[in-house]
């Protein structure tokens, strides 16, 4: 039996977890938030609920299906609406299925994750060689912060560290070369330039409180792929929220532009984008920046898998296999079985 670290628990971390440890290792997953879901996040605000990441899932391949008929049989995943979601798109009952969780997207990776080790609100900092095997650099995320805490952290803020004999990285690509080069490690130059070709479209997502009923279409969610927003979802009409409840993604231009802006001048900003198409004002009361939304560059379907030393080291995420929620899941997968294969050949 080995020890792996896995470091994020979104899709793609827990579903490998979960492969990792039916093989017998034992596993430990660390997240710098406070709970589970990565970009299938969920927040309740005044007894409104909203999904703040990913606000639906497709599944295209046989073994995606698979699982996602698995957790619809469990309670965890539903049908939402079938066929396109764009603006000008029509009823099309017949279309390809879009599913949410239930009642949130959040609660797919809950349950994903039943039993798993998660060690949650600790940000990693460095991932360090450490004879045959790999030490992770950890500091507790102070309560109530949003942003990723800056390495080193504050000399006050506690620190620990985790050592393995494995470990797989399911962090923004960036992240993930970021805390390696903070414990100098230098990957094989074909990993090194597989990483450096990730880029991501940043989101800015207001979460708002709708002052009437909404005129978005009757599944309660419209896309508009090239807009300064780009999606809205009426939580109350998909069946997410008791109470009415707004999830409003603004477009990658817009949210570059003005990802460091004021908050508060975003969140009415975005509003007002979205009157339009909502027929309604709305009260924005949350603000979630996304700096890696959208992978632009995908990295293919082949697993990515190098060495910390001599310690085995994958990458995985939704970067891998097409993106979606299901190239993050299909990709965790990947990175548990190459991970696997490595373990063996290094005990052989």
């Amino acid at each position: 039996m080995a020890e792996v670290i896995v470091i994020g628990a979104g899709m793609a971390g827990s579903t490998a977890a979960q492969a990792l440890t039916a093989a017998g290792h034992r596993v430990v997953v660390v997240d710098k938030g406070f709970a589970v879901g990565g970009r299938m996040a969920a927040r309740s605000v005044d007894g409104a609920r909203f999904d703040v990441g990913a606000q639906f899932l497709t599944a295209k391949t046989p073994t995606f299906r698979a699982m996602t008929a698995r957790w619809a049989d469990e309670g965890v995943l539903r049908t939402w609406f079938h066929g396109s979601p764009d603006l000008q798109a029509p009823r099309d009952p017949d279309g390809h299925p879009r599913l949410r969780g239930t009642p949130t997207m959040r609660r797919v990776v809950e349950h994903i994750g039943t039993g798993l080790d998660l060690r949650l609100g600790q940000v990693v900092g460095a991932i360090v060689p450490d004879g045959r095997r790999a030490t992770l650099h950890l500091a507790a995320r102070p309560a109530g912060t949003a942003a990723r805490p800056s390495w080193p952290p504050a000399a006050s803020t506690p620190r620990s560290t985790l050592t393995a004999d494995a470990v797989l990285s399911t962090m923004p690509v960036p992240q993930t070369r970021a805390v390696l080069a903070a414990g100098g490690v230098t990957l094989s130059r074909t990993a090194e330039e597989r990483l450096a070709a990730a880029s991501y479209d940043p989101c800015l997502t207001v979460l708002a409180v709708p002052d009437g009923p909404s005129s978005l279409p009757a599944r309660g969610a419209v896309r508009v792929p090239d807009g300064d927003v780009t999606w809205i979802t009426d939580h109350q009409v998909a069946g997410t929220s008791s109470t009415p409840a707004l999830t409003i993604h603004a477009g990658a231009e817009y949210s570059r532009e003005r990802f460091e802006s004021d908050a508060e001048v975003v969140r009415g900003e975005v509003v007002q984008l979205a009157a339009g198409l909502l027929g309604t004002t709305a009260q924005p009361v949350h603000l979630h920046r996304w700096r890696y939304a959208t992978p632009t560059t995908p990295l293919g379907d082949a697993p990515l898998v190098d060495r910390i030393g001599e310690a085995p080291f994958a990458v995985a995420g939704d970067a891998f296999r097409g993106g979606r929620v299901e190239g993050a899941a299909l990709s965790g997968l990947d990175a548990a079985e190459a991970l696997l294969a490595a373990l063996a050949e290094r005990r052989a």
